[in-house]
């Protein structure tokens, strides 16, 4: 079974769940008739329409190339038959219809079925239909709707970026399913200018050597991609700011730092830099201390890979492991929570397992919220739990120079 993503589901199910639906006719003496009730294309090779089935019955799909052309019975939904529907974390159900050719998302109330057709050419448009069916008796056919394959069902995303150590702007970015390049636009002021085009759909890092030092840069992002002679854009990404000026960030640069002892000091900078990038663009004004610390947390977890290779390579066991080169074991992630934590006020911690450890050689981290503290393993996945907690992952640790880790934290 072919899983939807998350983040192409979010996005059509946004606007499917507002609707009120008591969209269909029936009566006890006939097979009801269905309406479409919204559709959209949510990726370059994938359309999505929704409408409420009753229990009991099978929805048949038809689709067309033209709006009164010839609709051809390309899957079935087999609520008749034993389907296996496999929960996802958006809290939707999951099942491929008949042929395999459309998935089916049901709401955990049955009150809405989603179906995606991912077989589709880019810049077409398609026609869709759909009937039920009762022990081989047939209802009549739904409205038709027509879907386009679209880029703008998914933004880019830029979730990294900060200046090098020549003061150039390095971006860092998600691409979207389909493209074949993608436009970067700058604004220092006034209106926004294209600075590049950058080609492919898997080169997704973009240095602008244009830059000047001693500025504060937006940027944003948007795909691309040609069909039939035509340029079809995504949407935008949101604003990202890099500066160019000296970093200011507090922390701890000097030789020896907690954040790599054997970083050199121009590593230290370029960990400095992309510390500045993280609050600039994360860190909000009034944002609480919690708030503050699941940021962090959340960055680490989601621009930094593990380094399966070693920690010997890319000083995966340093702050610039994880936080320039993207790659960390556990002791990078720590000392990058620690730089990110020192930057925005968190009071925090550095901790080395001991030898009783089940792995001697696992750090983490303690913080500091609402006046009480916590035990946050960014490489592991726990956040903000109590000492008693993170000791059934079978961690031991000398305690005696650290603050208690009493409970866990409860939002």
């Amino acid at each position: 079974m072919t899983k939807i993503s998350n983040r192409l589901t979010a996005i059509f199910l946004i606007i499917a769940l507002c609707l009120v639906i008591n969209t269909m006719t029936a009566s006890a003496a006939t097979i009801p008739t269905p309406t479409i009730v919204e559709s959209q294309g949510i990726a370059y090779n994938t359309a999505a329409f929704s409408l409420q089935i009753p229990m009991g019955y099978d929805c048949e799909i038809y689709r067309a190339t033209e709006e009164n052309g010839t609709y051809k019975h390309i899957d079935t939904l087999q609520q008749s038959a034993s389907l296996i529907w496999e929960g996802l974390d958006n809290g939707y159900w999951q099942t491929d219809c008949e042929n395999k050719k459309i998935v089916c998302l049901r709401s955990e109330d049955e009150s809405i079925y989603i179906f995606y057709d991912g077989s589709l050419k880019f810049g077409k448009t398609y026609y869709y239909k759909v009937r039920f069916t009762e022990d081989g008796n047939s209802g009549e056919f739904s409205n038709v709707t027509a879907i386009s394959p679209a880029l703008d069902g998914a933004d880019v995303t830029i979730f990294k970026g900060y200046a090098n150590s020549s003061y150039k702007p390095k971006l860092y970015w998600d691409g979207i399913m389909g493209s074949q390049g993608y436009n970067v636009y700058r604004k220092e002021s006034g209106d926004w200018k294209r600075v590049k085009t950058v080609k492919g759909a898997r080169n997704l890092i973009y240095t602008d050597t244009t830059a000047k030092k001693g500025k504060l840069y937006s940027y944003r992002i948007r795909a691309y991609r040609v069909a039939n002679r035509k340029t079809y854009y995504s949407a935008y990404s949101k604003p990202f700011k890099v500066s160019t000026k000296t970093p200011t960030v507090k922390g701890k640069y000097s030789k020896g730092s907690v954040y790599g002892p054997y970083l050199s000091i121009k590593e230290l900078q370029d960990v400095k830099r992309a510390v500045q990038g993280f609050k600039l663009n994360y860190i909000k004004s009034g944002m609480s201390n919690y708030e503050k610390i699941e940021a962090a947390y959340d960055f680490m977890r989601n621009t930094c890979a593990y380094a399966y290779a070693g920690w010997q390579y890319n000083q995966a066991n340093t702050a610039w492991g994880s936080l320039v080169y993207g790659e960390a074991q556990c002791s990078g992630y720590a000392r990058g929570l620690k730089a990110l934590c020192d930057a925005v006020g968190i009071p925090c911690y550095f901790v080395h397992a001991n030898s009783k450890s089940l792995n001697p050689n696992h750090q983490w981290n303690q913080v500091k919220i609402d006046g009480k503290w916590y035990i946050v393993d960014a490489q592991g996945g726990y956040f903000l739990v109590s000492a008693e907690t993170y000791r059934f992952t079978g961690m031991r640790w000398n305690t005696k120079n650290l603050p208690a880790c009493k409970e866990d934290y409860f939002k």
